[in-house]
């Protein structure tokens, strides 16, 4: 009986292929083998989804799989069903998110490999070949040769055109040389053994007994542990450590390799059962750790989104630890949001899925209190000082800087100033009452073109004239330059001319930042200035006095969830403080009393939460509504606004209640190669989403002339 395989290949390509499977390959492939096969004039990798004997309809004409590169153990069929879900939810190929669970030490590799024929060879030796032609083919024909190789050597621009016509002749012919990927062995699926849990962990006063409860009945079930950093991973580890007594992974995802640091004193309490996996390893410690955790030897792996891709099994626990950090929302090689992704693979495998953070998405808390799956630990009281300053910064640097600084520099203590801004101002804003213009719809301050000499809306697109005054006290609004990181140190270095400080933003030398890491630790380092990059590479409690420089500057940025983002800022850097009486939080700001700043210098995130929540329940932001992010990505503009526009119209139609706001060009992207247009939809009930997903997945098939994604923003 003939056989067939469902392939899929690790190209932005949204949907499946159908090939016949040779006789001799029939009992080589199951599901998740990797394969060569014929797509247009390439033959590539590929990765079977499927096998089926069922007889495709007439008039359809099949191609042959050429060669099995692996034929381990199928993998796991919860594995592959979670890869096609996540493929599914991010409208793309389930092939690029296989390439991801290959691994270090099973990468199949195929490499096209330039051969000379046996007619090439006696057209070689009978002389009749001349010029490029011939120079090409004395190379080939000492041995096969790439044409990659072929490019360096030769910097021919034509050398595609040369390669085609030879290969049309007959005198070559463009093979594809396989690299053979080693046989993935995965552990035997073994039943689970019931936890083992100490007496008193399911005691009703047990802030963490539901999730032991929920790891017992092994089945999927969500929760959000929110509250103080150092007793949340304490709680974390008690629940890793009673998880792994069973037969399960346990995965702990970080938004970002440098968070692997804080996990390493728990990961050497654990022993070799734990184990580090990320991009950043070496070829060797990385598919050292590869084969420990296929081998089941390390159960608990502890890295960024390559470990959801870890093709094993039964994973009982997954961890997405500061889940309220966007890094998790991935753009590109494949694009989706890491949370999303551990969710897709925690309801697969029927595990516990626990979102953990000190200063939780307003719209996640809210959601996790009203379906019974929040856990707030609560916060450590703060003893230190908080102070508020009103001075312009120019002046504060000239007046107080050594009044604050000195006492601190001379105890031989450190200083820390968070600035979060490097550039200009894209804005205009009250110097007076700090009056920002908002579009009226949307309620998100607008960006001030200065070329035009508009404002503009990011996401509806409507502009207006520039304000002159502002409505409040009619001062004139200003825009224009920031005083960012290299102002401050520039004024420092002018006050303080002795003293040794270190500059912690994104773009510095790796070597450099590193080096500065070592001699902050070592004190001899005493003064810092950072940005958000800084907030993660310090240690938490190692500053005595910390100086907060105009956070108002986040809330204008045009995104409605910005007073949150300002207050989880503030809160990460008033966590790098010492706890102590002789600590000292300084804010340099002219809105003392708002919400996100206020809240956050006393670490209170029940206040900022209930008057973020009331600002948007009064404007309909999510939680109240579901809204959504669309883009449509291409390289010709005029293709991809002419599907936005057609989305559009096919949106309103079948949806009447949908609210559109777009669709606007994504700005700072006219000159790459990629052109985007986006559209925000926003829905009032949430069980709308399902009818949209499908309309927008099969909208994704029928217009190919422009990549469409979306992302729901919580």
């Amino acid at each position: 009986m003939t056989a067939y395989c469902r392939l899929t290949f690790p190209l932005p390509v949204n949907q499946t292929f159908l090939y016949r499977l040779p006789d001799e390959l029939k009992n080589r492939v199951r599901p998740g083998t990797v394969v060569i096969a014929p797509l247009g004039s390439r033959k590539i990798k590929g990765y079977v989804l499927e096998v089926t004997d069922s007889v495709p309809g007439s008039g359809f004409q099949l191609k042959d799989v050429c060669e099995v590169l692996e034929s381990g153990p199928a993998l796991p069929p919860e594995f592959l069903n979670f890869i096609q879900k996540l493929a599914l939810r991010n409208l793309s190929s389930p092939g690029l998110f296989l390439e991801q669970a290959e691994g270090p030490v099973r990468l199949a590799e195929i490499k096209p490999q330039v051969i000379i024929t046996s007619k090439g060879k006696e057209k070689l030796q009978s002389g009749e070949l001349k010029g490029k032609n011939r120079e090409l083919l004395d190379l080939v024909s000492q041995k096969a040769l790439s044409p990659v190789f072929l490019k360096k050597k030769l910097k021919w621009r034509d050398l595609n055109a040369k390669l085609k016509s030879l290969e049309q002749a007959g005198l070559i012919e463009i093979k594809q040389k396989a690299r053979k990927a080693k046989s993935l062995a995965l552990p035997p699926g073994q039943a689970p053994r019931q936890l083992s849990l100490p007496v008193g962990f399911l005691a009703e006063d047990s802030p963490v007994s539901s999730i032991f409860q929920a790891l017992q009945a092994m089945k999927f079930q969500r929760f959000l542990l929110a509250g103080e950093t150092q007793r949340r991973q304490e709680e974390i580890f008690k629940i890793i450590s009673q998880a792994v007594d069973g037969e399960g992974y346990v995965f702990i995802l970080l938004p970002e390799i440098e968070q692997t640091k804080r996990w390493l004193p728990y990961a050497s309490r654990l022993g070799s059962t734990a184990v580090f996996y990320h991009s950043r390893l070496s070829g060797k410690k990385r598919s050292e750790a590869w084969e420990s955790i296929i081998s089941g030897k390390s159960r608990v792996v502890i890295g960024t989104r390559a470990i959801l891709f870890l093709p094993v099994k039964p994973v009982r626990l997954i961890v997405v630890d500061e889940v309220q950090n966007d890094l998790y929302d991935l753009a590109e090689n494949p694009p989706f949001d890491v949370r999303e992704g551990a969710q897709i693979r925690a309801k697969e495998e029927g595990a516990v899925l626990l979102l953990t953070s000190s200063c939780p998405p307003v719209s996640l808390y809210y959601h996790s209190a009203g379906s019974g799956e929040l856990i707030d630990l609560g916060q450590t009281d703060r003893c230190y000082t908080r102070q508020f300053s009103r001075q312009d910064l120019s002046h504060w640097l000239q007046e107080e800087l050594k009044v604050e600084a000195g006492p601190v520099l001379q105890a031989g203590r450190q200083i820390f100033f968070f600035i979060n801004r490097k550039g200009y101002a894209g804005y205009l804003v009250c110097p007076g009452c700090g009056y920002v213009p908002r579009c009226p719809a949307c309620q998100i301050p607008l960006i001030f073109d200065k070329k035009k000499g508009e404002l503009v809306c990011r996401y509806c697109g409507q502009s207006t004239s520039r304000q002159e005054t502002c409505p409040g006290c009619g001062r004139q609004l200003k825009a224009g330059r920031i005083k960012g990181s290299q102002f401050l140190v520039e004024r420092i270095k002018k006050a303080l001319p002795d003293l040794n400080l270190a500059l912690l933003q994104e773009g510095e030398e790796k070597s450099k930042i590193e080096d500065y890491l070592k001699k902050i630790k070592s004190g001899k380092i005493q003064l810092v200035i950072g940005t958000e990059y800084a907030l993660t590479r310090l240690s938490p409690g190692s500053f005595s006095l910390v100086v907060v420089i105009e956070p108002e500057i986040g809330l204008n940025l045009p995104d409605f969830k910005a007073s949150e983002q300002t207050f989880i800022r503030l809160f990460k850097a008033s966590e790098l403080l010492a706890n102590q009486p002789s600590s000292k939080l300084m804010v340099i700001t002219s809105m003392p009393d708002q919400p996100s700043i206020k809240y956050s210098a006393q670490a209170d995130y029940p206040g900022f939460y209930r008057e973020e929540l009331e600002y948007r329940q009064l404007l309909k932001y999510p939680p109240f509504s579901l809204l959504v992010s669309l883009t449509l990505s291409g390289h010709n503009l005029r293709r991809v606004a002419g599907a936005s526009r057609q989305l559009g119209e096919e949106l309103s139609e079948r949806f009447p209640a949908l609210e559109i706001i777009g669709p606007k060009v994504k700005p700072r992207l006219w000159k790459k190669v990629q052109k985007e247009v986006k559209l925000y939809l926003r829905l009032a009930e949430s069980k709308e989403f399902f009818a949209l997903s499908q309309f927008l997945e099969d909208f994704s098939h029928k217009h190919s002339q422009a990549r469409l994604s979306y992302r729901i923003l919580l």
